[in-house]
């Protein structure tokens, strides 16, 4: 398998968790709810942390059309979770405004934080391969070998006799 098909986990994992509570949160102000409960976003950002393990098993290994069409799908079920967890925490089912500006919100937001996600992910993969392919490999030292601090020199060197070194009488006579 090359290192570009396979995206990196972490970012994957990261970046779904931080997208499904902010956009629903997001969503939930711009529909104009209630203030939030910290029980409700915790419950959020368990959904988040849960969405973004899915997402990590369904993008893995697969193309950037399948995986951002399969990120589609976990995070719209993530952000249905996370709206009915903060509806019911702030113990209301309706809103007061219409639920249109929520609506916009989720159906800008998921497709783009999708698409986002995995080519993110694919575009660190290949920086990655990239820098696997330009360092060079780690060399291990032979266990019993001892450093090297000075060395013979190759032309052991004679008495001079004569030539152009220091100025005085030769050293022959």
């Amino acid at each position: 398998m090359s290192p570009t098909v396979r995206t990196p986990d972490a970012f994957t994992r990261v970046a779904a968790a931080g997208v499904v509570p902010t956009v629903a949160i997001a969503a939930h102000g711009a529909a104009g709810g209630h203030a939030l409960s910290s029980g409700g976003v915790v419950l959020t950002v368990a959904i988040g942390v849960a969405a973004a393990m899915l997402l990590q098993l369904a993008t893995r290994g697969r193309r950037l059309v399948p995986a951002a069409a399969s990120a589609v799908g976990v995070l719209t079920a993530a952000q249905v979770a996370s709206h009915w967890s903060l509806a019911a925490d702030a113990a209301h089912v309706t809103h007061d405004a219409p639920a249109l500006p929520m609506l916009l919100t989720h159906f800008v937001a998921i497709p783009l934080s999708a698409v986002l996600i995995v080519v993110g992910a694919q575009l660190l993969a290949v920086i990655g391969s990239v820098f696997a392919f330009l360092t060079p490999p780690a060399v291990l030292r032979v266990p019993g070998a001892r450093p090297v601090f000075w060395t013979q020199p190759a032309v052991v060197a004679g008495p001079a006799l004569g030539g152009t070194g220091v100025r005085g009488p030769p050293l022959g006579l």
